[in-house]
Order: structure tokens, then C-alpha cells, then sequence
């Protein structure tokens, strides 16, 4: 891959160093894949450059940073994923709790 050393490829893949951005998209390019499946959002390996085209996502670094966080941690990422499946009241159950945490964490800061 151009300008990606073999080693650092290695140490992306065992989970060593964390790419930038600019280098998921060259990976993603040179194997012609989403940077979706490679961020595991996406099942659907295969790229189809109109298609991306026109469902094209931007992640920012904060985007990038919670992904990386999910992908650390399986059971965090599977529970986020079922919540997604969850009744109403059980997500704004959810929501109302993350609020009171946030809260807590807004107040030791200041």
C-alpha cells in the first residue's frame, strides 16, 4: 500500500497503534473497500464507488475516537447494538441515565 509500511500495517491489524483517518481511507482505497466495513458499521465488504458516492459518510475524529472505544470493548458494542432493538421506554431509560452520568462528570470538572 502506498506509503504504509508492512509493519505498520502490522500494528494496525493486532491492534498496536490506531490509524488516523487519512490512513483508513488509503487502506480502504487500496483494498477497494468502505472505511464502514472496515470500522466494522457495515457487514457489505464489497465497495461500490456510485454507491458510496451517494451514501457518502464523513466521520469526525470524535466519531472515530467512539468507534475505536466499541471496538475495544466487544460487550459494550454488542449492547449498543441491541439497544437499538429495544422499546422506547427502554431507550429513554437509557438516555435519562447517560444524562445523570454526564451530570456527574460536568460537575467533578468544574
Amino acid at each position: 500500500m502506498r506509503n504504509l509500511s508492512h509493519s505498520y500495517i502490522s500494528d494496525i491489524e493486532n491492534g498496536r497503534t490506531n490509524p488516523s483517518l487519512q490512513t483508513l481511507q488509503i487502506i480502504s482505497e487500496n483494498l477497494n473497500t468502505s472505511m464502514s466495513y472496515l470500522l466494522g458499521e457495515s457487514s457489505n465488504q464489497c465497495f461500490d464507488k456510485k454507491q458510496e458516492d451517494q451514501n457518502e459518510k464523513y466521520y469526525t475524529i470524535q466519531d472515530y475516537e467512539i468507534l475505536t472505544i466499541l471496538n475495544k470493548y466487544p460487550k459494550l458494542k454488542q449492547y449498543i447494538y441491541e439497544l437499538k432493538k429495544a422499546p422506547t421506554r427502554k431507550i429513554n431509560v437509557f438516555l435519562e441515565t447517560w444524562n445523570f452520568i454526564q451530570s456527574i462528570y460536568d460537575n467533578i470538572e468544574k
